[in-house]
């Protein structure tokens, strides 16, 4: 299978236009052009996941975390060697994958068996766009069509969404022009009845929808406008709310969280709050969560996240699960597993206790 092919597909339910402005996402490291026969799917890229790529046969490395984060001046890292040595591509899916739809979150979530209520944030990296094109009326279904396969027209959890407003427009053709339309008056004038259509259409897919509007528009210029709006889509966003089937304990969500993801011991901060208190709204956060706590604090009752620092603990009145930052992000693993099965590519998981946090990091239990 091509590389790009599998880029392709990721822009389909991960885009990278996702990622917050400071992050590192994408192929970063192999030839677009190339193809590779085996993924390995991991959290980050260690020489651990590059000797289980070898020993699976594995040319492709598909990890949340970027193997490239801040910017190099030489490449002698034994780990960036046996990389490039064994040509072994490498596609980091970060923030992108973190803010989409049944990306990190979704997984965490499932995984503690939380049933979704909304979004946390509406943090996220790409850009959401207005546009509106004009069109006679007996070609809007057509154009409207065209615009929803594309992947136009999304908002928050509904597709096919459009606004629609009869117009009147007029133009005068100059020599060379081959109007669509031409009913022209004494000083050469045509007036025509039209429909404004409008859509809001993400980055991710602005260029493809301009594409099938021109190639199904009946004007030989089409007349459109399109820029981006300051509110993100709401389809996209850091963080999820939930809740479970029925109430629970602080003390009880705090074994619950152990055991489905495998965590020996998640740090609790109770907020002054008894271990019996019940808790109904839950937040969740994959892998560092810090900068989500003000935002969990009006719309939930805890947070379970990692990496939460000592003054950000203190200083929050939410109850708070540090699952850690491995654990809480790890179940989206299988997500990525499921994606590429689903196109048709061999991939393997590297298991968790093959990974350098849980063969190396004790925790003494003192």
């Amino acid at each position: 299978m091509l590389i790009s092919e599998l880029l392709g597909f990721i822009e389909g339910f991960a885009p990278l236009s996702l990622a917050l402005d400071w992050d590192n996402v994408g192929l970063l490291a192999g030839d677009p052009q190339g193809s590779f026969t085996r993924a390995l799917i991991t959290l980050d890229v260690t020489p651990n996941a590059v000797a289980k790529a070898l020993k699976t046969g594995c040319d492709l490395i598909l990890s949340h975390h970027p193997l490239i984060f801040k910017p190099i001046n030489r490449i002698n890292d034994p780990l960036l060697l046996k990389i490039l040595e064994n040509r072994i591509s490498v596609i980091c899916l970060h923030t992108n994958l973190d803010v989409a739809p049944q990306g990190v979150n979704h997984a965490l979530a499932e995984a503690l068996g939380l049933e979704i209520t909304s979004r946390l944030t509406s943090e996220q990296g790409g850009k959401w766009y207005r546009l509106s094109v004009f069109v006679p009326a007996d070609h809007s279904g057509k154009l409207s069509e065209a615009v929803f396969q594309a992947g136009g027209g999304r908002i928050g959890n509904y597709v096919s969404c459009s606004t629609r407003r009869q117009v009147s427009g007029t133009f005068q053709p100059l020599p060379g022009a081959r109007p669509f339309l031409e009913n022209h008056d004494s000083a050469g004038l045509t007036t025509v009845d039209e429909v404004e259509l409008e859509f809001m259409v993400d980055e991710a897919k602005l260029r493809s929808v301009l594409a099938s509007i021109r190639a199904v528009h009946p004007y030989e210029m089409p007349l459109l406008y399109y820029f981006p709006v300051a509110e993100g889509n709401p389809a996209y966003g850091l963080g999820l709310v939930g809740k479970f089937p029925s109430p629970l304990s602080l003390e009880d969500i705090c074994k619950l969280v152990s055991q489905k993801l495998g965590c020996p011991h998640p740090r609790l901060w109770t907020a002054g709050l008894a271990l019996e208190t019940k808790i109904e709204r839950i937040a969740v956060c994959g892998g560092a969560g810090g900068s989500v706590l003000k935002n969990a604090a009006r719309v939930a009752d805890l947070v379970i996240t990692g990496d939460v620092n000592y003054h950000a603990l203190l200083e929050s009145s939410l109850p708070i699960i540090d699952a850690g930052h491995f654990y809480t992000e790890y179940p989206v693993l299988e997500y990525l597993k499921c994606q590429l099965a689903s196109l048709g590519a061999e991939c393997v998981v590297l298991p968790r206790e093959e990974h350098e946090f849980r063969q190396n990091y004790l925790d003494s239990g003192y």
